[in-house]
């Protein structure tokens, strides 16, 4: 076999479907469980979504919260990135509360580098991710389904958003520019 037939033979070997974030999360109260942000990305405004969760009242609604970095949830990729052209007010919201007595009053909250998103879904970590390290898990549950879908119609069954390139955003702290960058780091579960 030629050296051409053979590197198209070759299999290329991908990551498995389910991955861990280390991503901009917080401690949803209602859930009781620490994750991920619930980013939207509608017509390149990235922004925060407000329903099925309780990020206002956790992060908004309360001053100095800076994001968390990590959560046990583990997620599957939905697709292809997707560009984003600005930031959305409830993102702005959030980065005034979380920088509440630094950022100057009317400060802009403006894109520095430009970030590409990934859709992503939040799985099943009853049935994905073993807490012990172990590579089995036995369960008194069910899995969810074959794709091992968390949450609701409530929640959009965990759907968000990642960082596949970071943003780089900035605000005025003492008429001083700040640059604040947000990423994701994609473990393989």
């Amino acid at each position: 076999m030629t050296s051409l037939l053979r590197s198209f033979a070759i299999r290329k070997e991908g990551l498995t479907r389910f991955i861990k974030p280390e991503s901009p999360c917080y401690e949803d109260t209602g859930l009781g469980e620490i994750v991920l942000f619930p980013f939207t990305l509608t017509n390149g405004v990235l922004d925060i979504s407000y329903e099925g969760n309780t990020f206002e009242a956790d992060m908004v609604d309360s001053l100095n919260e800076a994001p968390l970095d990590e959560t046990d949830v583990a997620i599957k990729i939905m697709g292809g990135p997707q560009i984003v052209t600005s930031l959305g007010d409830n993102f702005k919201s959030y980065v005034r509360a979380w920088r509440d007595g630094t950022i100057d009053v009317g400060s802009p909250i403006e894109i520095h580098i430009t970030p590409q998103m990934l859709r992503v879904q939040e799985v099943d970590s009853n049935h994905v991710v073993a807490d012990s390290g172990e590579s089995y898990l036995i369960s008194t549950e069910a899995p969810s389904s074959d794709m091992y879908i968390a949450g609701s119609e409530t929640t959009k069954y965990n759907t968000t958003y990642v960082f596949k390139t970071p943003l780089t955003f900035t605000i005025l702290e003492s008429d001083v520019k700040q640059y604040i960058t947000f990423r994701t780091i994609l473990d393989q579960e």
